[in-house]
């Protein structure tokens, strides 16, 4: 009785001197990552997250300085600081200081209707200014080089999805002003989407939230790291053209002072925003590829 027991333990696997049967055990797989370098959550650590920030904003000027070609688009990103400048005196001059009129009639509708049309314009120059730039700035690591005017070619067959995202961007100013930043800031990558790989505007922007989610440390660090350095040289030129002004009577204050320096700033940021649009691609590519932008 006791052997045929055992005999059927032995069947079943209940004993422990029973023979183990090795079957192979089915491979499980799981779909990649777009970049095998990130986990969805960011990944790495806190640490190592600022870090590559600081290394990709230090790309990003190191980029500019070796393919100074690229600062024509600081010319011409200057310029539309220059027409803004311009058309918000001009909206000054129309219905005053004051931003809004205050009461729904046709003084508030042709208000609101130049207020948009002005933004949308700015808007869309300085989009296309940008799609340009990260065309070009995307063909650097594959050594074909191409010229300004070839970059905004391209980037004018993109001109449909820029026109949308345009006319998000002009709506919004009206209510929120400056603070669109902060869209602007989620939707960063919406323009490399489009531009680079292809995507109609609402999936460049869902990508864009998706892709600021994992990277948003590196893109505060980078683009934080890129503003102070503007800031430390608007600080320190002005400093500089206000002693040698003063000393040899270059300057005599009041409205040559405050021209100067609104000279000094917009060159200075108009510099720093093509860095910026550098760094984007740089983001853009790594967190797509796992692969950083080099030359």
């Amino acid at each position: 009785m006791t052997r045929v027991s055992e005999r059927i333990c032995g069947w079943l696997g209940w004993c422990p001197n029973a023979r183990i049967l090795k079957t192979p055990q089915p491979e499980l797989s799981a779909p990649p990552l777009d970049n095998p370098a990130m986990l969805p959550d960011g990944g790495s650590s806190g640490s190592e997250r600022i870090w590559r920030g600081k290394d990709f904003a230090a790309e990003s000027i190191k980029i500019l300085a070796r393919n100074r070609r690229l600062l024509w688009f600081s010319f011409l990103i200057f310029l539309i600081f220059v027409l803004s400048i311009g058309i918000d005196l001009c909206l000054q001059d129309i219905f005053g200081t004051n931003a809004f009129p205050g009461v729904m009639n046709v003084s508030a509708l042709l208000w609101f209707a130049l207020t948009f049309t002005a933004a949308f314009i700015v808007y869309f120059v300085f989009f296309s200014l940008a799609a340009g730039l990260v065309i070009c700035v995307s063909q650097i690591p594959l050594e074909n080089s191409i010229s300004i005017r070839e970059g905004l070619s391209r980037a004018w067959s993109y001109k449909r999805p820029i026109a949308g995202w345009t006319v998000i961007g002009a709506l919004l100013w009206i209510p929120v002003g400056p603070f669109i930043c902060g869209f602007y800031l989620i939707t960063v990558f919406a323009l490399p989407a489009i531009v680079l790989d292809n995507k109609d505007l609402v999936a460049a922007i869902r990508e864009s939230v998706a892709i600021f989610w994992r990277v948003w440390v590196e893109t505060y660090v980078s683009f934080g790291i890129v503003l102070l350095v503007s800031i430390g040289l608007v600080f320190v030129t002005l400093f500089s053209l206000g002693q040698v002004g003063y000393a040899y009577g270059l300057i005599n204050g009041g409205n040559d002072i405050n021209m100067i320096r609104s000279l000094v700033v917009n060159i200075l940021m108009a510099v720093g925003v093509v860095v910026m649009g550098i760094a984007t691609c740089i983001l853009y590519t790594y967190e797509k590829t796992g692969v950083s932008l080099r030359q």
